[in-house]
């Protein structure tokens, strides 16, 4: 009785050990055939402003050269949209916009910064509300220009020069000229 005892609990264990090995190998092959992950996460630079506030609404990568063209803007899943101080998210820490999302593998022109209406710094205790400029369409655009290769994760980090984008007026306004720049990781899959 005890023999056949020890038999069940080798033959049970022996299975859990066969199915844990095969669901391991069915991950560990899986494949993005004809596209790549993507992730975009945002950073500050240290800056002399308390607070910098930029509400992002979403993020966009443009895939046709034609940028007139409606498609040519693509939005991405952003995670976390919202308010983030810049002045709170610089060195080593970033706040993750586009976290691994699947995405054709084809040429990238662009990705881009979209803004809502909640923009601010704080400068000697006074909170300044941003003006953009219409040209920028509420909006930070940087040149990528990367053909982007099957079953490789893009981890893209756009620098966002806290202090070289907003300028003061002498009557009091603070603008918001977006200054960034954007550093490109690669990773193999496999």
């Amino acid at each position: 009785m005890k023999t056949s005892r020890n038999i069940k609990i080798l033959i049970i264990g022996l299975l859990t050990l066969f199915l844990m090995t095969s669901c391991a190998s069915e991950l560990e092959t899986e494949t993005f055939e004809n596209s790549s992950l993507i992730t975009v996460k945002l950073q500050g630079t240290p800056s002399t402003y308390s607070r910098a506030n930029f509400e992002i609404i979403d993020v966009q990568i443009r895939v046709l050269e034609d940028e007139s063209d409606p498609n040519a803007w693509v939005s991405l899943n952003t995670v976390n949209t919202g308010i983030h101080d810049l002045t709170k998210i610089t060195d080593n820490t970033v706040v993750t916009l586009v976290d691994f999302e699947e995405i054709p593998s084809e040429f990238i022109y662009n990705i881009k910064l979209v803004f809502g209406d909640y923009n601010t710094v704080v400068e000697n205790g006074l909170e300044y509300v941003l003006d953009i400029a219409p040209e920028y369409d509420n909006a930070s655009v940087n040149i990528v220009g990367k053909q982007l290769i099957s079953n490789k994760v893009y981890d893209f980090v756009l620098v966002f020069d806290t202090d070289n984008s907003i300028e003061m007026s002498s009557e009091g306004n603070a603008n918001l000229n977006p200054k960034m720049s954007t550093e490109m990781r690669l990773f193999n899959l496999f």
